[in-house]
Order: structure tokens, then C-alpha cells, then sequence
């Protein structure tokens, strides 16, 4: 699915849109209330459609009361509530609390136990839930970027990784980079296993020590065959401390020992970039380099 993006207004026509649109499936709403001026409501969009919304009253400088929480059937389990309470407690003083108040014909032990799960604390006694709004940045903020694995990038580029065989001569080697627009090129007689990997830099190098003899050198004589490497499953904020620590500009990832794609410096500094500007959106673009 495509980056979602979350808008703040006041009330309008699209929460009671989304409010019908739920039908009796309304897992997390809170209380018949008719929302005016002083509440808070967050639009959470998939591109032109509204799909999600929080609504809450702000009018106390220390407190933001939630009534309703929703996000439509077909859009739940991918993140966007918690996305929203999130967004939610960016808007508030950070020693603001949050509170939750089920009512209606939810199941309310199910309710606290949701809220719970996400960091929110919660009274027996008084069937309420609440945390600050810096424990909800720093737990959800923290939780979902540390949750994130480096398929999230593989899945935005082109699927396959260009390989070589390692008895191709160094000069082959170097107009497929020129002709892809290629950093790094893995060296592989099946197209699965690593072999060793070859970089732009490794190039310069060669050349620039051997002169034209270099080119007539194997790949196999010129890659580094101790590659470093990461799995579809390692965290992003992991890859992006080995690449840093290791000086590394690509890394191959493998799936069950399998070469699968290639991850640049470019790739993962897309990433972060559009984590701080917009921390729904994911990367679009493969990093030529």
C-alpha cells in the first residue's frame, strides 16, 4: 500500500462519512458524541480517500480526550491507529496526558487491553486509560521505526539484482555498470549465490594501480569476496550502523541464503529523509548510484 498521509481539522463532513462507513464494526469507538469546534479530528488518507480518524477534545491545555478511534475494516492491522495516536500526541504538550474512555457496547476489557499493548496505562476501577504524550512518541515512535526491516526498501525498487559471472573480463564488468547506471555489481555464476561484489570504487582503484592491464583481468580476480552482507528481515536502523561502521556503499540481501537485491547508501539516506519529513511515506526510488 502507498504512504499515508494524515491531515488535522476540525469537524466536517468526512468524519461523519467515516463514522457510517464502519458499520457495526466499530472496534475502537468510544461514545455517541457530536464533535463541534473544540475537538481535535485526525483524517488518516490513503491517497484521496479518507480511511481512519481520531477524534478528541483539546480544550484543556494538559489533556487530550479521546471519544473515537477508527480505522475502516479493510484498512486495519497495518499500523494506521497506532499512526494516528501518534500523530495525536506530536500536536499536544509533551507532559499532556492522552486519555481513553471506553463506553457504549464495546468490550472494554478488550479495549484496555488493546491500549495497553501500546503503552498506555490502565485504571480497573475506572475503566480509563492514559499516558503522556512523550511515553506515546517515544513507545510508538520508537517501536514502529525499530520494527521496520529492510524488505520495506526492496519492496519500493526494481525486483532481481544485476549479477556477473566471475569469469567475465573486468571490462565487461564495467559497461554493464556504465550501461545500467550501476554502483556495485554482484559476481554470481548461478544469479543466487554471492561470489563477491564489485564497486565503482573498486574500479577506480584497479585502474588507476594497473592502468589498461586491469581491464583484462577476471572479476573474480578483482571483487571482494568477503562480502557483508543482510537479510530481508534485518532492521533498517541495523543495516544503516553496518553500512556506517563497515564504510560500506552497497550491500547485497539475501532471503534464505538467497541473493535477492541490493541496498545503497542512497537507498537508506531516501529512507531516513522521508521518515523525518513524513514518517508514513516510504521510498519511491532506486538510488542509481
Amino acid at each position: 500500500m502507498s504512504a499515508i498521509s494524515f491531515t488535522e481539522s476540525r469537524p466536517t463532513e468526512i468524519l461523519a462519512n467515516l463514522h457510517e462507513s464502519a458499520g457495526a464494526e466499530r472496534e475502537y469507538l468510544f461514545a455517541s458524541h457530536d464533535a463541534d469546534n473544540h475537538d481535535l479530528i485526525l483524517v488518516a488518507w490513503h491517497q484521496t480517500k479518507a480511511i481512519g480518524y481520531l477524534a478528541a477534545t483539546d480544550q484543556r491545555p494538559d489533556e487530550l480526550l479521546v471519544w473515537e478511534h477508527l480505522v475502516v475494516p479493510q484498512y486495519r492491522n497495518q499500523g494506521i491507529g497506532k499512526q494516528l495516536l501518534l500523530e495525536a500526541a506530536k500536536r499536544i504538550p509533551p507532559h499532556a496526558h492522552i486519555i481513553i474512555d471506553p463506553m457504549g457496547e464495546l468490550d472494554t476489557e478488550r479495549v484496555m487491553d488493546y491500549y495497553a499493548g501500546l503503552g498506555f496505562t490502565a485504571n480497573d476501577k475506572t475503566k480509563r486509560v492514559q499516558a503522556t504524550a512523550s511515553e506515546i512518541v517515544v513507545l510508538l515512535g520508537e517501536q514502529r521505526e525499530d520494527a521496520t526491516t529492510i524488505d520495506t526498501i526492496l519492496a519500493t525498487k526494481t525486483p532481481g539484482v544485476v549479477t556477473i559471472s566471475p569469469s567475465a573480463p573486468i571490462q565487461e564488468a564495467l559497461g554493464l555498470m556504465n550501461e545500467l547506471r550501476i554502483g556495485a555489481i554482484v559476481a554470481s555464476t548461478d544469479g543466487s549465490r554471492i561470489e563477491g561484489i564489485l564497486s565503482e570504487r573498486d574500479l577506480l582503484v584497479g585502474i588507476d594501480t594497473h592502468g589498461s592491464a586491469y581491464l583484462d583481468r577476471t572479476v573474480a580476480e578483482c571483487t571482494t569476496s568477503n562480502v557483508v552482507t543482510a537479510t530481508t528481515d534485518d532492521l533498517i536502523s541495523h543495516v544503516m550502523d553496518t553500512m556506517t561502521s563497515r564504510r560500506i556503499r552497497h550491500l547485497p540481501i539475501t532471503n534464505t541464503g538467497r541473493l535477492v537485491g541490493i541496498i545503497s547508501v542512497g537507498d537508506l539516506l531516501l529512507f531516513r529523509f522521508n521518515q523525518l519529513t513524513d514518517p508514513a511515506t516510504t521510498p519511491t526510488e532506486q538510488d542509481p548510484s
